[in-house]
């Protein structure tokens, strides 16, 4: 299909740098501390000092969407196939974060960063979006910061991402605006982030108070990408196709032009593919 050829130029994988990271065995074990259980007592002592609590957490800013109905979809005739026919959904109330999630909120989480992993000399902003995240590694932190947070974290589906991009369902082809001049009020992307991922809140938010909806990183959806799922998408709380390949991303980012920065825009990448311009925010 046209998009997969073409319309997401995906950067390949950072290459690996610096040493490798070994841990290295104690070289003269006593036998005498197994038999008296020091050993485990060392390891139950370390698991006591990686628990993770809720208030170890940085804060995490859930703004709550009144639900809602809207036209879904191709909002100015001129949009893709895959975001045609433009079509009614209506929307149960639901909370969605007003960031994407950072690099230092992941970090807390699961113990590392995953670009930091393949390339220990990317700069490193605990207020930056967090990426180099595949679907599957970001089902996993969902799990972790549940099980810590005891709480109903999700990603946002992409009939909500796209009502809440839009300000409420508004008629807004990017996230705060119609006007393509006022686009860099709202959105870090190819023509004022030097390519170069930044810091969340960095520019103004949406009317529902939502930074980045356009721009910086794009962010994972819960649903399969179907190309040809308007067609078929149920009108009550759509949740995307059954079953595919590809898992929705939406947004844009930094590397990309307005075009793929429209609150229409639609794209699907493989669950376990990795980016270094793709990230994602929390529903619940």
């Amino acid at each position: 299909m046209r998009k997969f050829a073409a319309m997401f130029t995906l950067l390949l994988p950072l290459a690996l740098s610096g040493g490798a990271f070994a841990e290295s065995m104690p070289q003269d074990s006593s036998p005498q501390d197994d038999d008296l259980g020091i050993s485990e007592e060392l390891k139950k002592e370390g698991e006591k000092k990686k628990v993770i609590k809720k208030e170890d957490l940085p804060p995490i800013d859930m703004v709550y969407v009144k639900g809602g109905c809207f036209m879904m979809g191709d909002q100015t005739g001129d949009g893709d196939e895959d975001e045609r026919p433009a079509h009614e959904v209506c929307l149960n109330d639901y909370y969605i974060a007003n960031t994407e999630v950072t690099q230092e909120l992941f970090e807390k989480v699961m113990g590392y960063i995953p670009a930091w992993k393949y390339n220990p000399k990317m700069p490193r902003d605990p207020k930056a979006p967090v990426n180099y995240v595949s679907w599957s590694i970001v089902q996993e932190f969902i799990g972790k910061l549940n099980e810590i947070t005891k709480g109903y974290y999700r990603l946002p589906t992409e009939a909500e991402w796209e009502y809440a991009a839009r300000s409420g369902g508004k008629d807004q082809i990017w996230s705060g605006t119609n006007n393509e001049a006022e686009l860099g009020n709202f959105a870090w992307y190819e023509d004022n982030a030097d390519e170069m991922i930044v810091p969340v809140k960095g520019k103004k938010p949406n009317a529902l108070g939502l930074y980045d909806m356009s721009g910086n990183v794009w962010e994972w959806m819960e649903d399969y990408f179907d190309f040809e799922y308007y067609q078929v998408s149920p009108k009550s709380n759509p949740f995307g196709a059954d079953y595919s390949l590809f898992r929705v991303v939406r947004g844009g980012s930094v590397f990309d032009p307005p075009n793929k920065l429209r609150t229409n825009y639609r794209y699907g990448l493989e669950h376990n593919r990795r980016s270094l311009n793709v990230g994602f925010r929390l529903a619940e």
